[in-house]
This record gives C-alpha cells, structure tokens and sequence, in this order.
C-alpha cells in the first residue's frame, strides 16, 4: 500500500502519486568481485538485465547518499557493456535485446550474491521521481532521483535533489546505513563487505 503520510506530504507540495509496484532483484558478481571491487553493478530485476556504471568524473559514487552511474539496460546493451570487463566474455557474440544472459555469466563463475524484493511506492514532484522502498529483508529507504543527459547536468540535478529532499523532509544517510543493497552486503554478505572496503567502494 502506498503510505498516506508520504502522499499527504507528496501532495501538499504540489507532487503526484504515480502508484505501488512489486519487484524481484538479483546481483551477480564473480567470488573475486571482478564488477563490484570496480563499482560496477550487474543486476537482474524480474526478467531485465540492468548495469550500473560508475562516472569517472563523480567524486561520490556508492557508500553515500548520493550515488552517480550511468545506466545501461537490456541484454545486448550489457552485454557490450560487459565485454571489457570480464576476462573471457566474448563481445563479438550477438545477444538478443531479451535474452538471458545466465548461461554466459554463469560459464564464467558469475552468481547471484544477493537477492531481495521490493515493494515501491512511486512520486513525483518538479524534475525529481520519488521512490519510497519497503525491502523484504525489513530495510525501507527513500530514493530520490533526477535524470542527466550529460555531466554537465550533474550539478543542476544534484540541486534539485536538495530542493525536493527539503520539500518532503528527507534527511542524508547518518554513515551507520546505506541504501538497500549497501545494507544488505553489511548485513548478509562479510565477504564482499571486505572485498569493498578493500578498494574504497564502501567504508
């Protein structure tokens, strides 16, 4: 159920209700790391094959409350994203834009790390989308987010966030959590926890 107290706040500051969806999330890593040490993160929500990228120019990346990646989804998309990334991942290879890039990832000692669901409740308000996250590990976060096309739009967008965090009183991350998958790999996951901590991806 979307909240009422969110909608109310939402509303009163001249924002939408876009409604509640439901989603499934694996993320998949080799037992080294190879992606995440990298800041790099492969994920598969319900069907869709999705790739966070870091932006090189970003001082701030994960393991803070604002994060910058670029985005790449569907499989031929990641696929060629994958490609320099993963030692004996053959690029040249066509991919289908749905198919299931299990078999390959799997061939090269890639699987999943974590797994969660999510309960969504979606906003809106100016430039910025809302999202309110309900884990089903327990874990709940707001996540406020305003697409760039460019980098030269980063600091604009980053100012928005601030407006709309003020507007609906979210306050940053006090250091001792994170979003939900920062949470999950403190809670469940020590292995990659110290594999992270090791590079500087997370503290």
């Amino acid at each position: 159920m979307v909240e009422e107290s969110n909608s109310r706040v939402v509303t009163a500051n001249g924002g939408t209700v876009l409604g509640e969806k439901r989603f499934h999330d694996q993320y998949w890593d080799t037992p080294q790391c190879d992606l995440t040490r990298r800041d790099t993160w492969l994920r598969r929500r319900d069907q869709q094959w999705e790739l966070k990228l870091p932006v090189e120019e970003a001082a701030k990346r994960s393991g803070g409350e604002r994060s910058i990646f670029r985005e790449v989804e569907g499989s031929a998309a990641v696929a060629e994203a994958l490609a320099p990334l993963l030692p004996g991942w053959d690029g040249a290879v066509p991919v289908e834009p749905d198919a299931d890039l299990e078999p390959r990832l799997r061939a090269l000692k890639l699987v999943p790390f974590a797994e969660l669901g999510t309960v969504r409740s979606k906003y809106k308000i100016g430039q910025g989308s809302i999202d309110a996250d309900i884990a089903s590990f327990g874990h709940s976060v707001v996540e406020i987010e305003v697409m760039c096309s460019t980098q030269e739009e980063v600091p604009a967008a980053e100012d928005e966030i601030g407006r709309i965090a003020s507007l609906i009183g979210a306050k940053p991350l006090d250091g001792t959590t994170g979003g939900k998958l920062e949470t999950y790999i403190r809670r469940f996951c020590p292995d990659v926890l110290a594999q992270l901590q090791e590079v500087g991806v997370l503290r």
